[in-house]
């Protein structure tokens, strides 16, 4: 990987500052090397070409990587953007998972008396320290703000958990003149509490960039609110334009106040007391919006937890955007604001780090007709999936790890790996969201000397006496390019105050190292024959290694919460005949095909020269959740990839020069 470029970003120009323990005020951001992953085009296949000129031959983007990264991207491009809607993290203490379904067809569950549900796929972790979350959002805000035309606005959805730290956070970057609304999202949902007033809302801010010189298309029909039907009731008479009452407030001698009607014969005799108030398509807006949630029936529903209603997005572009401009979204997700912009004749940018969530926008936006770009930040960092699925996996692939409560450690260290001479190594993890800097190496270097008390517990080993702590691990996943192992050691040498050493790790090169546990790889049988000027390609067997644990990590949960509510019920301390028990369901097993682990598959009959995936939309077959794939598809080429991605949403590809035919 190439060293990143750094571009410098605007300091915050409001008054207001929150002040709390480790505020950090970033000015750069690292433009690090972008590749074309995909193109989708529904008529014809055209390459992205972008140049110096604002949004000269701009394409639509969805962009797999961090906000950061893909901001940095757009100042390299020079691509200005006209509106950001956000709905980041809500510092929520939660971890948001996918539910992983088996595609069984035919619109029922696989099994008798079962259930085509295996368990879950964590999507993204919202579990944070407060000043953590506000740093890691306000070092974005500000990279967003810098890629924000001068007529640009940014809609900021969050909730009652954080939304008040983070107003005065967008007053700091934007400046309190800038702040436009405070709305507020009302919903229904099964929510009931008897410890407090039920939370049925969100919190959306909007800020202009330029306070003189911003969009608001009040009078657009999908922003202006609905007439109760008592209102509608009052506008009896009807011309060549449409339903009207008559009016004259305001008019001197009018006798007609408010909403009064009077017939139409007193308007020709009286003209010039009366208006004509026509019914429009409803009346100014409000800064409270009473709309659904995606219920779980809903045609736009997408499986992707905390996905947002197409209304309230159809609300918020229609409001602050016109037709051709471009329309940013720096979080995914289900990829509602993409898939809205389309619709309503918008460009888009959208973006996000966990691969499921580019799956399901870019899946989304084929069934919608939209044509983009797949780009790919390749910023060094290797993950298992998304970053909470990685940092879950990460400690279970440290020999002999511990959590710090087993080992009596502080809060700094995350655990601890035990080694077998009966020392034990302190384990460090930066986090994916954070760089490994000067300041921070300072930092670990105190938290480090903080273990020497620790050390006056020497041990006896078998070449003789050692110290308890011989040395601490830190794994990072980004670093400063000046540091390294040498510059830890040096630091800690001129501390003279520890002989514990600190050892580096990248995160890319521990996950590199389990490669073989992590990644390993699906496993498919394709067969091809030809039939003329046509071949038949069919999927005959199609297994995943990490699917079948994760059947039977589900099966032995079963069997163990069944046998215990029967041990319960009987007053049973174990199961003493030893039979296992599942409540009198049929255990989850694969078939001998396993097409219902396939999610969907893709062809690519253009392969360009470069490798950039080119989808033939007409062959693309994608299994709702009570669906299964086709598993047989008619091509007239006998030239093509083939690819396909599990429930999970790991992918293979096949190449047809190595199918059987």
């Amino acid at each position: 990987m190439k060293t990143p470029i750094d571009y410098t970003i605007e300091p915050a120009k409001g008054q207001a500052l929150l002040h709390f323990q480790g505020r950090r005020l970033p000015d750069k951001i690292e433009l690090f090397e972008t590749a074309l992953i995909e193109e989708v085009r529904q008529n014809g296949q055209k390459k992205m070409q972008l140049d110096t000129q604002i949004n000269a031959d701009f394409r639509n983007l969805l962009i797999h990587g961090d906000c950061l990264s893909a901001c940095a991207y757009l100042k390299s491009q020079n691509i200005k953007v006209d509106l950001v809607y956000i709905d980041p993290p809500f510092a929520s203490g939660a971890n948001y998972a996918k539910k992983i379904n088996l595609r069984t067809g035919n619109g029922k569950a696989a099994f008798e008396n079962s259930t085509s549900e295996i368990g879950e796929e964590i999507m993204y972790a919202d579990i944070w320290q407060k000043e953590d979350y506000l740093n890691w959002l306000y070092e974005r805000l500000l990279a967003i703000r810098d890629v924000m035309s001068d007529t640009g606005t940014i809609f900021v959805h969050l909730d009652w958990n954080i939304s008040h730290y983070v107003k005065i956070l967008l007053d700091e970057i934007f400046g309190d003149n800038s702040f436009l609304n405070h709305i507020v999202w009302c919903y229904q949902t099964r929510q009931f509490s008897k410890k407090y007033f039920n939370r049925k809302h969100h919190d959306i801010f909007w800020y202009c960039k330029s306070e003189d010189d911003y969009i608001f298309n009040w009078n657009a029909k999908e922003v202006l609110q609905d007439y109760s039907e008592e209102t509608i009731k009052k506008y009896k008479l009807k011309d060549e334009i449409g339903y009207y009452r008559l009016c004259g407030r305001g008019i001197e001698g009018s006798p007609i106040k408010g909403a009064k009607d009077v017939d139409a014969k007193w308007e020709e005799t009286n003209p010039e007391l009366v208006v004509r108030d026509y019914l429009r398509d409803g009346f100014a807006p409000s800064d409270w919006w009473e709309i659904d949630i995606v219920n779980q029936v809903a045609k736009e529903r997408t499986e992707y937890n905390t996905q947002k209603p197409e209304e309230l997005l159809t609300k918020i572009l229609s409001a602050s955007s016109n037709e051709d401009m471009i329309v940013a979204d720096f979080f995914s997700g289900s990829g509602v604001t993409a898939k809205v912009a389309s619709d309503l004749g918008r460009k888009f940018i959208t973006c996000d780090i966990g691969i499921n969530a580019i799956q399901t926008t870019r899946d989304r936006l084929v069934k919608a007709k939209a044509e983009f770009d797949v780009l790919k930040i390749n910023d060094g960092v290797r993950l298992f999936r998304n970053p909470a699925q990685t940092v879950a996996k990460l400690f279970s692939l440290l020999d002999g790890y511990k959590d710090r409560a087993e080992l009596q450690l502080g809060e700094f260290w995350d655990g601890g790996m035990i080694n077998k001479r009966g020392t034990f190594t302190p384990v460090k993890f930066i986090g994916i969201d954070k760089k490994l800097t000067k300041e921070l190496v300072d930092v670990i270097i105190e938290e480090v000397i903080g273990l020497e008390d620790t050390n006056q517990e020497d041990i006896k080993t078998e070449s003789g006496i050692e110290p308890k702590i011989p040395t601490v691990k830190i794994i990072y996943a980004y670093k400063k390019p000046e540091l390294n192992q040498e510059y830890v050691n040096k630091a800690i040498r001129q501390s003279k105050k520890t002989n514990i050493k600190a050892e580096l790790v990248s995160l890319d090169e521990l996950l590199a190292q389990k490669a073989d546990v992590l990644y390993t790889p699906d496993n498919a049988v394709v067969e091809m024959k030809q039939y003329g000027t046509i071949w038949k390609v069919e999927i005959k067997k199609f297994f995943s290694s990490y699917l079948k644990n994760k059947i039977d990590d589900f099966n032995n949960k079963k069997v163990k919460t069944v046998q215990k509510t029967i041990d319960e019920e009987n007053g049973n301390e174990d199961n003493s005949n030893g039979e296992e028990k599942t409540g009198g369901k049929k255990k989850i097993e694969i078939s001998e095909i396993g097409l219902e682990l396939i999610e969907s598959v893709q062809f690519d009959t253009i392969l360009r020269n470069d490798g950039v995936w080119s989808s033939n939309l007409d062959l693309e077959d994608k299994a709702g959740v009570k669906d299964k794939i086709k598993a047989v598809y008619k091509l007239t080429t006998n030239k093509f990839r083939m690819k396909i991605r599990n429930i999970a949403g790991d992918e293979i590809i096949i190449d047809s020069l190595d199918l059987k035919k």
